[in-house]
């Protein structure tokens, strides 16, 4: 798996005897989350909430779609939010291969190694060919200033008087 970001000229992906799914793997994840940040997140970066919010929307379809569907504001609840712990190994693992970095205002930004792993990915059609398919539809949609309106939508629901 080392060799796995040091190519510059194909990607590759090892078999494992471990019977990891591949939404766990690390490949998998920092792959994922490098394209998130080249197809969704614009010049500025993209938050861990925002990463977390993507990955998790990739899982499935009907996921996806709800996501989009909030972004073009056709939906005004969103509720689908979960910190998965394999996006935030994936990040740190990523920080130190220097696939992104993470700037002073906390966002993070591909790196030119990152930029350079995400065209390898898109050569090949068939590579997280779903994957790249969804991020597409996505795009830069989902803003920051959306996220953050949804969190502080979701403080003010949850605040109690007591």
């Amino acid at each position: 798996m080392d060799k796995l970001f040091d190519a510059v000229d194909k990607v590759l992906f090892t078999d494992r005897p471990e019977a990891v799914p591949y939404n766990y793997r690390i490949s998998y994840k920092v792959a994922q989350l490098c394209l998130i940040l080249a197809k969704c997140c614009g010049r500025g970066g993209c938050s861990i909430l925002k990463l977390h919010m993507i990955a998790l929307a990739l899982a499935s379809e009907d996921d996806m779609k709800m996501l989009i569907d909030f972004a073009n504001n056709i939906i005004y609840e969103y509720t689908l939010i979960r910190f998965d712990p394999a996006v935030n190994r994936a990040v740190n693992y990523a920080l130190a291969d220097r696939m992104f970095t993470q700037q002073a205002n906390g966002l993070y930004r591909l790196t030119a190694k990152g930029k350079n792993f995400v065209r390898e990915i898109d050569k090949d059609t068939d590579m997280m060919a779903r994957e790249k398919n969804l991020l597409n539809r996505l795009s830069n949609k989902l803003t920051e200033a959306k996220i953050k309106d949804l969190m502080s939508t979701w403080r003010y629901a949850n605040a109690s008087n007591q």
